[in-house]
């Protein structure tokens, strides 16, 4: 008889979570039923689990279980370790600078099929679509285009946008933010980039694209950061 690995349970808990098999309860089977299923160790389904979990496709919730984080092929390209960067901001945390926001759109709308595509929320849902320009040092560096569904994010105001939408989610919805998927790239820059970013000589911009999940595996957020590319630096230090 084959001895069964974690890679193999890995493989197969990931093309069923893939093909849809656990969508409907938004978990996977208990830890006892795994083990049972596949004759394995404890220590084998924990270490499948893990390596799905860094992958983005679960996330372990105290006395919940294993949720499964919705996905779609949008989701999935979102795979790059950035360490600790928690948003540009964080990008230039050794320097000393100066942030003012500026709110240049702000609407609700509902996600129609070419937003789904782009933002990975589903079609027919509400979602806060907010423009934010960061003036840091008073060079208007950064665009923040967010989507918000604002089912799971209700009350958010242009003025709360202004100061802080994630100190609202944690601080007053109390929203549990469980898993933050983020994509960086390079893109030529669009209309928007060059009417709201003091670009300069810059054609491109830096891209850090960022999907949220809450504990319950929901997406509540879509989010692209363009910022200037000369103005931010990226560091990281590896050790083997």
């Amino acid at each position: 008889m084959e001895k069964i690995t974690f890679e193999n349970i890995y493989q197969t808990l990931k093309k069923r979570i893939l093909a849809g098999k656990y969508s409907i309860k938004m978990r996977l089977p208990i830890e006892d039923d795994l083990i049972k299923e596949f004759g394995s160790s404890r220590y084998a389904v924990r270490k499948a689990i893990e390596k799905l979990a860094a992958e983005g496709l679960v996330y372990s919730v105290k006395g919940r279980g294993v949720v499964l984080l919705e996905h779609s092929p949008q989701t999935q390209q979102f795979n790059l370790d950035l360490g600790d960067v928690t948003g540009v901001q964080g990008l230039n945390s050794g320097r000393a600078l100066d942030y003012e926001t500026d709110v240049v759109a702000f609407k609700q709308v509902m996600v129609d099929q070419a937003l789904s595509e782009k933002t990975a929320f589903e079609v027919g849902i509400p979602v806060y679509a907010i423009q934010r320009v960061r003036l840091i040092n008073g060079t208007r560096a950064v665009i923040d285009i967010n989507y918000f569904n604002a089912q799971l994010t209700p009350g958010i105001t242009p003025a709360i946008a202004k100061r802080s939408i994630y100190h609202y989610l944690q601080k007053k919805l109390k929203l549990k933010i469980a898993v933050v998927k983020r994509m960086l790239r390079v893109d030529s820059a669009a209309e928007l980039d060059q009417t709201q970013l003091d670009l300069g000589q810059n054609n491109c911009v830096g891209n850090m694209i960022s999907i949220s999940f809450n504990d319950e595996g929901r997406q509540f957020e879509y989010t692209e950061s363009h910022f200037i590319p000369n103005e931010f630096n990226f560091n990281q230090l590896i050790r083997n």
